[in-house]
C-alpha cells in the first residue's frame, strides 16, 4: 500500500519538525562549549547578579554585602561540579533563596522538569537577574579559578575582587 500525496507532505513537514526540534538544546543554561572567561564572571558576580549579597564577595557566606540578603551557602567548599553549577545558576533551587537566571526556567521543563505551574502557591522560585548563557559560563569560570576549594579568604584576594586596596570590606582581612 502506497502513500497518497496527501499523506506524504504532513509526514514529511512532521518529519522536518522534529529534526528542528532535535538540534535545538535542551537547556538554554548548556554554554555550547563555550570556556568561560572568569574576570567578565566576577563582573556579573559582582555587578549583574549581585551574587555577593548571599554568599559573601568571597563565596563563603559569611562576607554578604547585605545584611537583609539571605545567607548563601559556601562556594569555597562546594562539591558541584561545572555543569551542576551551569544548572543552579540557570535553574536556581526550588524551596530556598537561590534565585534563577535562564529566561526561560520554569517555562518548558528545562529546570529540573517542572514548569512554575507545577510549584504550590507561594513556593516557586525567584527570579534573578537575567545571564546570558555565556555569562553563566563566564560565573562559572570565576567560581572555579577564585573561589571552588580555595581556603580562608585572604586580603589580597578581597582588593582584587573589588579593584581596590582599600576598600571597606577588605580592612578586617590586614
Amino acid at each position: 500500500m502506497s502513500l497518497s500525496y496527501a499523506t506524504t507532505i504532513p509526514l514529511a513537514a512532521l518529519t522536518l519538525a522534529i529534526v528542528a526540534l532535535a538540534a535545538l538544546p535542551m537547556h538554554a543554561q548548556e554554554t555550547d562549549g563555550y570556556v568561560g572567561d572568569p574576570e567578565r564572571g566576577r563582573v556579573v558576580y559582582r555587578s549583574v547578579g549581585y551574587c555577593g549579597n548571599c554568599h559573601g564577595w568571597a563565596g563563603d557566606g559569611k562576607s554578604g554585602t547585605t545584611l537583609q540578603a539571605p545567607v548563601g551557602p559556601n562556594l569555597r567548599k562546594t562539591t558541584l561540579d561545572t555543569a551542576a553549577l551551569i544548572e543552579v545558576i540557570g535553574c536556581g533551587r526550588p524551596a530556598t533563596p537561590m534565585p534563577y537566571h535562564d529566561r526561560a526556567a520554569y517555562r518548558d521543563g528545562r529546570c529540573f522538569g517542572m514548569d512554575l505551574e507545577d510549584f504550590e502557591p507561594g513556593t516557586a522560585p525567584m527570579r534573578g537577574k537575567t545571564f546570558s548563557d555565556r555569562d553563566v559560563a563566564n560565573v562559572v569560570a570565576f567560581l572555579e579559578a577564585y573561589m571552588i576549594g580555595r581556603a580562608e579568604p585572604t586580603y589580597e584576594e578581597c582588593a582584587a575582587f573589588y579593584d581596590n586596596p582599600s576598600a571597606r570590606a577588605c580592612a578586617g582581612l590586614q
